[in-house]
């Protein structure tokens, strides 16, 4: 099934529930996750498992969000486990993480090394610490282009 077609899916189920519901309970990525189990449901018996577990959510997923606090946490604990399977067994990452992960080491190496240099060189330290943290950003965003775009030729990201 693909991420589109689960996606629609999940969109017309959840007509009226707010934007920040869905982000918090891991939706924008769900889709992307299921088409990944299924993808690899026929070479591996977990991805199955976790697939045809994943319809019981995908089918009503309505009733998770709006529902219960137990009914949500089963909802997340499962996200978890099919995220943790992808990734420990067949290295896999959602699009987006090693991106947004490579940018923050970015910013926070680059401001350290600047506010560091300027501390030394006796500076004004805001101008070093904003100069440092654009070039922190510029590198990590580059560096997890170059990344994400290796996983990718590699079928390694969903």
């Amino acid at each position: 099934m693909k991420s589109s077609e689960i996606s629609e899916k999940l969109n017309e189920q959840l007509k009226g529930v707010p934007r920040a519901e869905i982000r918090a309970a891991n939706l924008e990525v769900y889709p992307r996750m299921v088409e990944a189990l299924y993808n690899r449901s026929s070479s591996c018996d977990r991805c199955r498992e976790l697939y045809d577990e994943s319809s019981k959510f995908t089918d009503d997923i309505a009733s998770v969000i709006k529902g219960t606090p137990e009914q949500r946490k089963e909802f997340e604990e499962f996200v978890r486990v099919a995220y943790m399977h992808l990734h420990e067994v067949h290295k896999t990452l959602p699009k987006g993480k090693i991106l947004s992960v490579s940018v923050l080491v970015g910013m926070l190496l680059g401001l350290s090394f600047a506010v560091i240099i300027g501390y030394f060189m006796d500076q004004d330290l805001l101008r070093y610490g904003a100069l440092g943290w654009i070039l922190g950003v510029i590198a990590g965003w580059i560096t997890g282009k170059i990344r994400e775009n290796n996983l990718r030729k590699k079928n390694r990201q969903f």
